[in-house]
Order: structure tokens, then C-alpha cells, then sequence
């Protein structure tokens, strides 16, 4: 994959959404209520950071998101700061939604776990060197069911950058070449009168940054509750049950959003 491709794709799409920001505010000087600009910043506060089967920082995370979406477009930021040591994480988003499918391009950026230093030979952020930074880039497709029929199916694959050295084909260590890491997920949502649950399996079909071979990393279940606080304020809680076979792991991580 082409790095100049990518950056053109993200570029175009960041144009094409501060022109849509910028006629929709002129727009707004007429009639504030056709403003179509759409800011959403909050946290998540947890227990642990896991992800797709595994455990990022060993510790409590704060997990803030600034994302600004108009129509079909939405490009945004996720980020993990653990609270007991020095794992960091800054991720980058753009993602286009038509009906039920979205497709996205992600930029996770770790430039440390755990205190140590990125396996990536250069960990500063502007590095965008294929062989040389801590940054790894994603395409992944996502389709979104209805409410009548809450599925959802997500793919993806790194394609560029810091998806190398992981110890598993000896060609492709020593030429540093992408392993192409690839994660597939289904997930279900089940209603439970005021609550929520979600149902999710994700599997990788290689070896590569999920695990050390084909098969299940990632099988749970996460519920979701508002508990009562004021007449006018409700607090979300989630709680996640999670296994990794692959690694015979499992996780139970709480948190809430704000």
C-alpha cells in the first residue's frame, strides 16, 4: 500500500469536511437550525484497557474521543493514557457510512507499552517511515445491522507500517516486511428491557499481531446499565467478560462513560 495514497485519501476526506464544516456554518447565519455539523468529545473510563483479545497497559485507562462527522464522513480521535504507567495511545480515524456499511482507515499510534519502548525502531510521531514507525495503519469494513436485526460483522487489516517483527516467519523478520494482520468480528446486541448486551466473537485467520496462528482470540460478552444519580442525570455503566483462547486469557473489565 502506497503511504502517499493514504495520505492523499485522509487529506481528501479532511477537505471535503471542513468545506461541508464551512458552507454549513455560512449556512447556519440564515437558519442556525440546517446546521448538519456534528461535534461528539467524551471518555470512557475503565478498569483495563482490552482490546480484540488482549490487555494493553495492564492497568486503569482513560479513554477520551473528539470525533466531528457531517452527512456520510467522520474522522476523529481515540486515545488510551494508562493511570499506573506509561502506556500511551493515540489513534487517528476517518470513516465513510453508506447505509450499513462503513468504511474506515485507522492510525493507532503506541509509542510505548508498559514503560519500554515500541518494538518500531523510531517511536516520534511525525516518522511515518514503513520500516521505522511506531505508527500502524488499518483499512477495515464495517456492516452495521438494524435495530430489528442488531448484527454487526467488522474486517480488518493492517496494511502499512509498525505490523512487523513480531517473531513468527524468519523471511519476514529479517526483511521487515508487513505481516498483514488481519481480524474478522461478529457481534450480536440483545435487549433486556431497560439494558443492553452485546454478543462477540473475533478470530484471526494468520499468525501476526492477534496471535501465533489462525483462530479464536476474542469471545465475550459486555452489558450496559444507566444507573440512576439525580432526576436529570443518568450514569453509563458497561462491564465486559472476555477470553482469548488462543492465549487461554480471560479479562472482566468495568467502566463508565462520560
Amino acid at each position: 500500500m502506497n503511504l502517499s495514497f493514504l495520505k492523499q485519501s485522509l487529506v481528501i476526506l479532511l477537505v471535503i469536511i471542513s468545506t461541508a464544516s464551512l458552507k454549513s456554518q455560512n449556512n447556519s447565519e440564515k437558519d442556525s437550525s440546517k446546521c448538519k455539523l456534528k461535534l461528539n468529545l467524551g471518555t470512557d473510563i475503565m478498569s483495563r484497557y482490552i482490546w480484540r483479545g488482549a490487555d494493553y497497559g495492564n492497568a486503569p485507562s482513560i479513554q477520551p474521543t473528539l470525533a466531528v462527522s457531517m452527512g456520510n464522513f467522520e474522522v476523529g480521535c481515540w486515545s488510551a493514557i494508562s493511570l499506573t504507567n506509561y502506556y500511551k495511545e493515540v489513534d487517528l480515524y476517518a470513516k465513510y457510512t453508506f447505509k450499513s456499511l462503513s468504511l474506515i482507515i485507522t492510525d493507532y499510534y503506541v509509542p510505548s507499552v508498559n514503560g519500554t519502548s515500541n518494538a518500531a525502531p523510531d517511536i516520534r510521531y511525525f516518522v511515518y517511515d514503513d520500516k521505522k514507525t511506531a505508527h500502524s495503519i488499518e483499512a477495515s469494513l464495517m456492516y452495521k445491522g438494524s435495530e430489528k436485526f442488531p448484527l454487526w460483522l467488522l474486517g480488518g487489516v493492517y496494511v502499512y507500517g509498525n505490523d512487523k517483527r513480531w517473531g513468527y516467519d524468519i523471511k519476514k523478520d529479517t526483511t521487515e516486511a508487513t505481516y498483514y494482520s488481519s481480524y474478522l468480528e461478529a457481534g450480536y446486541t440483545f435487549k433486556f428491557k431497560e439494558n443492553t448486551a452485546d454478543l462477540f466473537v473475533g478470530f484471526t485467520p494468520t499468525y501476526g499481531a492477534y496471535g501465533n496462528e489462525m483462530g479464536i482470540v476474542n469471545v465475550g460478552i459486555t452489558g450496559y446499565r444507566k444507573i440512576k444519580i439525580t432526576n436529570d442525570f443518568e450514569l453509563p455503566l458497561k462491564g465486559s467478560l472476555i477470553f482469548n483462547p488462543q492465549t487461554s486469557n480471560v479479562f472482566f473489565a468495568l467502566g463508565i462513560t462520560l
